[in-house]
Parts: structure tokens; sequence; C-alpha cells
């Protein structure tokens, strides 16, 4: 029953209804013009209309489903005119409903593909489910925390579960300080992921899709070439460290609070 839930929900996670953006976004005055200039005109002529490119700019920075709208119709034409870095924006401060839409998810997807993370970088943001089925935003759960080691794993994976002992020693030791830890695996299989949380002994937040390296979205948008992949994140979503394993992990950690 439980597994049956877990995979209702997560159904429910990526099914809200595209259409409902798109209707609230063709509602909106500045889209339905924007719209109507675009199609009267060629993409390149527009490329050199600085004015259409500006209302573009300031409907995708509007970090609504009016953006959502624009920035996954217009994609093609939005990059090409420079307005990357103004996507990412408004994905870091849109909603977390928004960027689980079909819709949301494209965006994200051509985004994350076309960056490569580095120090300093601010992360995608993911909501995906722990196993008893419960909703877990992430850019929600870095709130109110000094910093948060991102774990990504799976049970199948050896290495990852020989790390878990140097990430629950650094759980153990910090947590009091407000670091705290998220794993996000990338099984397919809900029991045997739920068997290896219980065999590893790791009591923090536990979240997966269930959709392996593969098919799941996470997992192409932080570039992983595989795992474990451990970051050191902060609390504005900016990466703190990656690539960390051993005693690098309470090494990094240490460093940042003591600052």
């Amino acid at each position: 029953m439980k597994k049956l839930i877990f995979m209702l929900l997560l159904g429910w996670t990526v099914s809200l209804s595209a259409q409902s953006v798109a209707d609230k976004a063709r509602q909106d005055q500045a889209v339905r013009s924007l719209e109507v200039r675009y199609a009267a005109s060629t993409p390149s002529a527009l490329r050199n209309d600085r004015t259409f490119v500006a209302d573009m700019r300031a409907i995708i920075a509007r970090a609504d489903a009016c953006a959502l709208y624009v920035a996954d119709k217009y994609a093609t034409f939005a990059y090409v005119v420079g307005l990357k870095e103004c996507i990412e924006k408004a994905l870091a401060a849109m909603p977390a409903a928004l960027k689980k839409t079909e819709e949301g998810l494209r965006v994200q997807s051509l985004c994350y593909s076309m960056r490569k993370m580095d120090v300093g970088d601010r992360v995608p943001d993911f909501t995906l489910l722990t196993p008893e089925g419960k909703e877990v935003n992430f850019y929600s759960f870095l709130k109110g925390k000094k910093c948060v080691i991102l774990d990504f794993w799976a049970s199948w994976c050896g290495w990852c579960r020989k790390e878990s002992p140097n990430v629950r020693k650094v759980f153990d030791t910090y947590k009091a300080k407000g670091v705290d830890v998220i794993s996000v695996s990338f099984d397919t299989d809900r029991d045997k992921w739920v068997k290896a949380i219980a065999e590893d002994n790791t009591p923090w937040t536990q979240v997966s899709d269930l959709k392996g390296t593969d098919k799941g979205y996470v997992y192409k948008w932080y570039g992983l070439q595989g795992i474990p992949a451990i970051f050191l994140i902060d609390a504005q979503g900016r990466i703190i460290a990656q690539g960390m394993c051993g005693a690098a992990i309470e090494e990094n950690v240490k460093k940042y609070l003591n600052r």
C-alpha cells in the first residue's frame, strides 16, 4: 500500500497541468502583446528590437506562470538574445509548484544542460519524495540551515554506501550547529532503496523520484558523471564545495563554519 501511495504521489508531482500555466499566461496583457508582436515579425528582425527583448526580459523576471510560459515557448529566441541569466534567476525565485509542471521541467532541463556548475554557483532546485511519500523541496529545505550536505547515491552503488559513515559522522557532530544532510537516491526499486537506508542507518532526509540516472532529471541537471557525488551547499543554494569524499567532507564543513 505504501508503495502504491508513493507512486501515485510521484506522478502527481509532475502532473500539474501545463495547460493551466498556458491559460493563465495568455490572460496577461503583456504576454498577449508579446505573442502578437512575435507572430507579426521574424526572429531575426526581433533580435535587434531592443524594446521587444526588454519586454521579454521583464516578463521572465517576474518568475511567475507568465515567465515560465514565455521562457518555454520562446526558449530558443530567449537564449539567442542573451536571456539565459535572466531565466536562471527567475527559476531560482519561482514557486516550486510551477517548476514541477511539464513546462517547468522543460525550462529547467534546457537551462541546466547549458551550464557547468562550479563553487559559488547556485544549484538547481528540485522537489522529490521521501520513502513515506512526503514532498521535499530542496530550496525550502535549505532555509534556516548554516549549510547542507547534498549526497547523491543509490543502494546499488558500493562506493556510495562506503561514504555513508563519513557523512553520518559529520551529521552527528555538526547538526547542532546548523548542518543538515539530504540524500538523493538514483534507485529505481523502492524496496531496495528503503532497505539500504535501514541497513546504513542514515537518519537524515532521504528523497528520490525512483527514475534512476537515465530517466531522472536531477542527475542531468547537476551534470553528474557518476556517484557518489557529494556537495556542500549554503542556505542560498550556492556551492561551497563539491566532489567531496572521506575526511574532506568534515574538513569543508569545519572550514565553512569557521570562516
